[in-house]
């Protein structure tokens, strides 16, 4: 079964473009990472929140690509920049 993942980052303020561009450039290697389907990104400049969402093959297959970016510390990161934790859901898709 695939596996949808909707995230919503909240970057500080100040940092908000760097974060955003940050996001940006990863989008490449999650849409090469094995398994992924797709992956998009979304800016929302007023209420500065990024919304990142990816769909994958099958749940493994994204828990590697997490398991990669933690060891690669790509979310330690950006978790250093944000204002709030992020909203980080994931959904089975029939």
């Amino acid at each position: 079964m695939k596996e949808a993942v909707f995230a919503v980052v909240y970057p500080d303020i100040g940092t908000f473009e760097a974060h955003a561009e940050e996001v940006l450039t990863m989008l490449p290697d999650t849409r090469a990472f094995p398994g992924c389907i797709e992956a998009h990104v979304g800016l929302h400049r007023e209420r500065w929140e990024i919304a990142v969402f990816h769909l994958w093959e099958t749940p493994e297959h994204l828990n590697r690509y997490l398991d990669w970016r933690a060891e690669r510390g790509d979310l330690d990161a950006r978790s250093a920049t944000m204002r709030r934790e992020q909203d980080f859901r994931t959904y089975s898709v029939p």
